[in-house]
């Protein structure tokens, strides 16, 4: 692998980070409230800590009671004071202090973990009991608090430092875990692999493939690429986010050693990659040469190649093996047999029956059944469906909102989409798209109109995807000038095949025959129209009359 490193121009730790200084934010991200809190949270830590001899003694027993104050034993029955006893007593409360950040981390209880902070505060710096207290905080999403006892310590270790990029990698607070990393750097610290795997989540979070690829060329340097699985799982993870298969490959095929996630990494990397066939091969390999057991991300990642390859037979194959090694009944295996059976040959039959099987049902399950019965055709079964559900998303609501536009029911999706709005629902890419693709099913000018305005109104109007869309909708609602100005300002940089095909099609709907040919003759001589096989059968269609 050093020689994809090899390739990449050299930057100093001093440059790399140049660009990502000044993005410490401040600002505390919305605090969850705590599940419950303990009634030790309010009276435990309403002492002062005396002398040696006089401080309680808490029981460190993982058992103990949560409901019950910790025993205070007499002043009396430490015996003389001494050095040794003082000791003791001192590694007791710091066990405690220990035991009790471990449990408001697993109960969520932030305010014993401020308890147990104002109690910290007053004593002498201790790293280990820090470290413990910014890893409960930030457990607890309580990344702001975090930052702030990282911050008041004197001398930050490599798992304050580590503790803290990982917290900001996971909270949407991506550069500040980078201006992290390299602060540690400059400091002489050197990472270890939790610090590369944080730092590397950071990369895939916000794409950052040439910052990866100096991380990676780091990881060398230190000998960490043979050393630790981890790290290579996270770069594996890292290229195949970038659409860098290849080096996903020449990764994988160098590791020394493998466990289950980089057999599932690589394997997920090809089906992102649509090379189906590779990952059939691997995990036939997985299986001959490291004799692991597959897991239900396995299953569920290779059941998405067997749907996005239509392969039929493979598919009964995996579902056969979910049921033989015990995971038919896991709810990401059935949810992905859902999507596998409704697009590769399975009846309306198979997937209903699959789905009243299940003994756990998620989001994700309920929506991939109306997305099935939208398919099939079943637009009552899927509206049913929509109604039973316990909660909903606007992933949901996207699924019946663009079944309905594929069945014809134009009038219908606008009105869900009017709920969508009225509700205060997240409109995405695909919501819009699905809407002003109803507009085009009802042909209304008007409507056309003021869909058009509110999107415009609301920002997604330079969205390219949305543009093309527009187009579309505005040539099968009558408004052909308005679609000719929107194509005279498509960029020049930007693919222009799927316009040209609305435009087209657009001017023979228009009773623009000419003008149709005219700019199909222009797009096939240079070389702007791309004809797979929806746009081939969509100008076949659209022109056949003229």
């Amino acid at each position: 692998m050093a020689t994809i490193i090899q390739s990449i121009p050299s930057i100093s730790t001093t440059t790399a980070a140049t660009s990502y200084y000044s993005h410490l934010s401040s600002s505390p991200p919305k605090t969850p409230p705590p599940f419950f809190s303990f009634s030790l949270s309010k009276s435990l830590f309403n002492f002062k800590l005396r002398k040696a001899h006089d401080q309680p003694h808490f029981s460190t027993s993982p058992t103990q009671s949560l409901s019950s104050t910790p025993t205070l034993l007499a002043s009396d029955s430490f015996g003389p004071s001494s050095s040794s006893s003082q000791n003791d007593s001192e590694n007791s409360l710091i066990d405690t202090f220990f035991n009790l950040l471990r449990l408001s981390a697993r109960y969520g209880d932030a305010q014993l973990a401020n308890a147990v902070h104002a109690c910290i505060v007053k004593r002498q710096e201790h790293n280990h009991l820090s470290n413990a207290l910014i890893a409960a905080y930030l457990k607890l999403g309580l990344v702001t608090e975090a930052y702030s006892v990282f911050l008041g310590l004197s001398s930050p270790n490599v798992v304050s430092y580590t503790s803290l990029v990982s917290g900001f990698s996971k909270s949407n607070r991506e550069h500040d875990a980078v201006e992290l990393f390299f602060r540690m750097r400059e400091t002489g610290i050197e990472p270890n692999e939790y610090s590369f795997v944080a730092i590397l989540t950071a990369c895939i979070r916000i794409l950052e493939l040439q910052l990866g690829l100096q991380v990676h060329a780091m990881v060398i340097k230190l000998g960490f690429l043979e050393d630790s699985v981890f790290v290579s799982n996270a770069l594996m993870g890292l290229y195949g986010k970038c659409g860098c298969f290849l080096f996903v490959l020449k990764l994988f095929d160098e590791m020394p050693h493998r466990d289950i996630t980089s057999w599932n990494t690589v394997i997920s990397c090809m089906v992102n990659g649509f090379m189906y066939d590779k990952s059939f091969e691997l995990f036939r390999n997985m299986q001959r040469n490291d004799g692991l057991r597959v897991d239900q991300f396995t299953l569920s990642t290779l059941l998405t190649a067997c749907t996005g390859s239509a392969s039929l037979m493979k598919g009964l194959e995996v579902h056969a093996h979910a049921i033989k090694i015990g995971l038919g009944a896991n709810l990401s295996v059935n949810n992905a047999l859902i999507g596998f059976y409704t697009n590769c040959g399975g009846g309306v039959k198979d997937v209903t029956a699959l789905f009243e099987r299940m003994p756990i049902r998620d989001m994700i399950t309920w929506t991939a059944m109306i997305t099935a019965y939208m398919d099939f055709g079943l637009v009552e079964l899927a509206v049913e469906v929509f109604d039973k559900m316990p909660e909903r998303n606007s992933f949901s609501y996207n699924a019946l909102l663009a079944g309905l536009c594929r069945n014809g029911k134009g009038s219908r999706a606008l009105d869900l989409f009017m709920k969508m709005v009225e509700d205060g629902l997240e409109l995405t890419d695909f919501t819009l798209t699905s809407v002003l693709s109803a507009c085009g099913l009802l042909m209304d000018r008007k409507i056309s109109e003021q869909i058009h305005g509110f999107i415009l109104k609301i920002g997604f109007g330079s969205n390219a995807c949305i543009e093309a869309a527009l187009l579309d909708m505005c040539t099968k609602c009558g408004r052909i000038a308005d679609a000719e100005q929107m194509f005279s300002r498509w960029p020049h940089d930007q693919d222009s095949s799927m316009i040209r095909t609305s435009m087209i099609c657009g001017y023979a709907r228009n009773g623009q025959p000419d003008e149709a040919i005219s700019l199909f003759n222009i797009s096939q001589s240079e070389g702007t129209l791309a004809l797979d096989e929806v746009a081939s059968t969509s100008l076949t269609d659209t022109l056949s009359p003229i």
